[in-house]
């Protein structure tokens, strides 16, 4: 809390005695203007600090537990750091080329030993501090207290994201030649390098991953770093589905495409399991929150789950009145490869149930039986340990979230599971 108040105390000297400066007489041409380049979104930072998350870690002074609901309560105020992050490159040439000949005045007049530069870095700072406290905190976490865990790895999870989340911005900025508004694609989820097949073609590409578009792009190397990307295509996230498993490298996944005749798709390969693991999970992740809150086209919801999720054996439950349970349920595989769909036809459902509390299970579930039976046999691995916890809290964001989803049916109709193979794509 003292290191809190500190830091309140330092942005706030910062907007009280530099701000000002930029309005004077003197101020050179070259900084006219650009205040919010030089201070990023600092103001916004500082009135956050000073009148909520100040106060939530004074009132976790006699319940440190809490901390980690305080960091998930507010994750939409700390997208605030990756923001002022991705501006800071701008405002260090800025003060470089003159800002910090200018300030230099203000500095010696106020007596103080540090610079104006020195006090812009303290936001950064303080983020990598909080990562290394949650970091502390889940050290002395036991596994005797899962949902505390739970919380600490969520809220860990969060601040590293943002950690990161600013280089993520910028690499967006730095695709050229796209002729599609990335601003209007929802959160950048991932950005990696993959080995990608499409046909007979081979090719290495930089794939970045919205809530709302996949984009191919080719990295242009400088001195061996990548430090702009060349537009190839991209395709909408609602028009693609997913296969998680190709072949037996457990690197590779392919997306294909529900609505095209053709047997058109790319297969990519990632550098390493965890990439892989982590952009199929989010994958497919974020086809099933779009299923769900598509409620205006049942044909939608039918094909939704025509995206590739483990490698389980055909399940046909047949639509009856009566209960799950006495249903007929056929298996049959078509053994043709280690290449695997899972389809879920969904014939009537009501989605306002779904989202709410929070879970410690991987796979989504639902308290109803007949819902249970469902998605239970399509094993959809589609939430881990950092997602868990943020339902508990009240968040919004559909990729910082783990909750047991609880499925409310018409009652007029029964959902149908279809899960099958395929040997092509």
């Amino acid at each position: 809390v003292a290191g809190e108040q500190e830091y309140v105390m330092a942005l706030t000297y910062v907007a009280e005695n530099y701000f000002p400066e930029m309005e004077r007489r003197g101020l050179p041409q070259e900084l006219r203007g650009k205040r919010g380049v030089v201070f990023g979104n600092l103001e916004k930072l500082r009135a956050f600090h000073e009148h909520c998350f100040l106060r939530e870690m004074e009132g976790c002074l006699s319940h440190p537990q809490r901390l980690a609901q305080c960091f998930l309560r507010y994750r939409d105020q700390f997208g605030l750091y990756a923001l002022y992050a991705k501006n800071k490159p701008k405002s260090d040439a800025l003060m470089a080329s003159y800002g910090n000949a200018f300030f230099k005045r203000r500095q010696e007049e106020l007596g103080d030993s540090m610079d104006l530069a020195s006090y812009l870095q303290k936001p950064l700072q303080r983020l990598n501090t909080y990562a290394q406290i949650l970091e502390d905190m889940l050290g002395e976490c036991g596994q005797e207290n899962p949902q505390d865990l739970c919380l600490l790895q969520a809220a860990a999870e969060m601040v590293r994201f943002q950690l990161r989340h600013g280089n993520d911005l910028l690499m967006v900025d730095a695709i050229q030649g796209c002729d599609v508004n990335l601003k209007e694609q929802g959160h950048l989820i991932h950005k990696d390098e993959f080995t990608i097949w499409y046909g007979r073609k081979k090719f290495v590409r930089h794939v970045f991953l919205f809530e709302e578009l996949v984009l191919f792009s080719k990295a242009k190397h400088t001195d061996g770093k990548a430090d702009s990307y060349t537009y190839k295509h991209s395709f909408k996230t609602a028009d693609i589905g997913l296969t998680e498993n190709i072949g037996d490298s457990g690197l590779r996944f392919e997306i294909w495409f529900r609505k095209r005749k053709s047997k058109e798709s790319y297969i990519l390969q990632a550098s390493s399991p965890d990439v892989k693991q982590a952009w199929t999970k989010d994958i497919a992740q974020l086809l099933w929150h779009q299923a769900m809150r598509n409620k205006d086209t049942e044909v939608r919801i039918q094909e939704m789950v025509s995206m590739g999720i483990g490698n389980k054996p055909f399940l046909d439950i047949k639509a009856s009145d009566d209960p799950i349970s006495d249903r007929t349920v056929d298996y049959f595989l078509t053994g043709r490869g280690s290449r695997t769909r899972a389809s879920v036809a969904v014939s009537s459902f009501n989605h306002t149930g779904l989202f709410r509390s929070p879970s410690s299970s991987s796979s989504i579930h639902a308290h109803t039986s007949s819902s249970s039976s469902m998605l239970g046999s399509l094993n959809l691995h589609t939430f881990s340990t950092r997602y868990l916890a943020a339902g508990m809290v009240g968040c919004a964001h559909p990729f910082e979230d783990c909750i047991e989803e609880e499925l409310e049916f018409d009652t007029s109709s029964q959902p149908s599971v279809v899960t099958q193979s395929s040997g092509s794509s």
